[in-house]
């Protein structure tokens, strides 16, 4: 029972470690300006400080607020450039609104192509898993249909058997082709995009 307990404090101390942003140390030697331009240039918005405050209260330790929101302006600045927009959509990350009015729009911009980027890349490798997917089952299929076909010319059968493995032989026939279709269907919607992407990607100049 000790040792169960011991494990639990270990893990709740492990996990309230994980949650707080900066240990005691770093709370009593913070750059407030310095940390404030560091989540700035995170795009974090600047409520953010909100965290480093419970974090360090149980150290004594408040934040200067004033120096944290001058670094987080500047470095806001840095996060809200359109190259950065690109980068951020392009990895498919969210955008909580955090570019002041007079950097938002060209941040958008790009922040959208890169996204835009991102869906098409997303939607590239889900068909091309599809095809994968669809041609483990056309082998499987095929073999089936190989297996059938070898029974049919080969073993001494009554009528009644011979006719459940002509249907048998016919469904699969049928399973084959309709498969071959649809991976060349989603082999053309792949390429597609693969197309579009190509085309947007040399033109976005980030």
């Amino acid at each position: 029972m000790k040792i169960k307990r011991l494990v639990y404090n270990a893990l709740v101390l492990l996990l309230v470690a994980g949650c707080a942003t900066m240990d005691k140390s770093e709370c009593r030697e913070a750059d407030w300006q310095i940390i404030g331009l560091e989540d700035g240039a995170r795009g974090r918005l600047v409520s953010y400080i909100g965290n480093h405050r419970e974090a360090c209260a149980e150290h004594g330790v408040t934040p200067d607020l004033a120096s944290y929101e001058r670094g987080h302006a500047n470095g806001i600045r840095q996060f809200c450039t359109d190259s950065n927009g690109f980068r951020q959509g392009r990895a498919g990350r969210s955008y909580n609104g955090v570019c002041p009015a007079g950097l938002q729009g060209r941040f958008l911009a790009a922040y959208e192509t890169g996204r835009e980027l991102y869906q098409l890349s997303f939607e590239i490798n889900r068909l091309q898993r599809d095809v994968s997917g669809m041609q483990d089952e056309l082998a499987a299929l095929t073999e089936q249909h190989q297996g059938v076909e070898t029974m049919l010319v080969s073993a001494a059968l009554s009528v009644k058997d011979r006719k459940t493995l002509l249907d048998r032989f016919k469904q699969l026939q049928s399973q084959i082709a309709g498969l071959e279709i649809d991976i060349r269907d989603f082999e053309l919607e792949a390429a597609r995009r693969q197309g579009e992407y190509d085309v947007l990607n040399a033109a976005h100049g980030y």
